[in-house]
């Protein structure tokens, strides 16, 4: 496989290295690195096939994987089929809808359920939620499917929910999806890329946060 070539494609189709990485769960440098040649560790690379399977330009960079073993030295690839990326059907779906400020307002009554992917497999209480609005586009488009592990701690340089209420608590509750850059004991530092922007929000006003481990596409 060629590596490089497949990082690439995923970069021009997500628009840039920071929207690939957020995706893919890295920093941006290890994006830089890897369409520069550098090795890609083996769950990483599984990441990098996961999202290439909904671009149809890479499907011929991933059908041929036998000489990754020879790219990432020490790392001999399982390849795992579609079909066992996903499991049951699952997977409560919640809606969204526009509120003040550019935050989401979320439903915690199921529209849906969709197939669980293996990276929530057997993770309580995780679900996917509807994403509106372009201030995370082109990392999330609107009606794209966030896919979020409650559970998870609070990480830099990933994307999260975050609930300004308990969340399955009450009916509702309002939300904000951005990219987590950093947290002090009072606040979280934000950033969204339309319009590219940084700023702050009180974690005394918004105090539960919830980690994004991928997302489904809007078909």
């Amino acid at each position: 496989m060629d590596t490089v070539a497949l990082t690439r494609m995923l970069i021009s189709h997500y628009g840039n290295e920071e929207a690939l990485a957020a995706l893919a769960g890295v920093g941006q440098s290890s994006v830089n690195r890897w369409a520069n040649g550098g090795n890609i560790r083996g769950n990483h690379l599984l990441r990098l096939m996961e999202l290439a399977r909904s671009v149809p330009s890479a499907a011929d960079i991933i059908a041929d994987v036998t000489d990754v073993a020879s790219h990432n030295e020490g790392f001999t690839p399982t390849v795992v089929p579609g079909r066992e990326l996903v499991g049951e059907k699952n997977l409560p779906v919640f809606a969204a809808a526009m509120g003040g400020e550019g935050h989401q307002i979320v439903t915690f009554d199921a529209i849906d359920y969709v197939k669980r992917p293996s990276i929530l497999e057997n993770v309580k209480d995780a679900y996917g939620v509807y994403i509106v609005g372009e201030s995370m586009t082109p990392a999330f488009e609107p009606g794209d499917m966030a896919l979020v592990h409650p559970h998870l701690p609070p990480a830099r340089d990933k994307n999260v929910v975050l609930y300004h209420v308990p969340p399955f608590g009450h009916g509702e509750a309002e939300a904000i999806v951005k990219r987590l850059v950093r947290w002090s004991d009072r606040d979280w530092h934000l950033k969204q890329y339309n319009p590219s922007i940084e700023f702050t929000e009180s974690r005394a006003d918004w105090k539960w946060c919830h980690r994004i481990v991928g997302k489904y596409e809007a078909r």
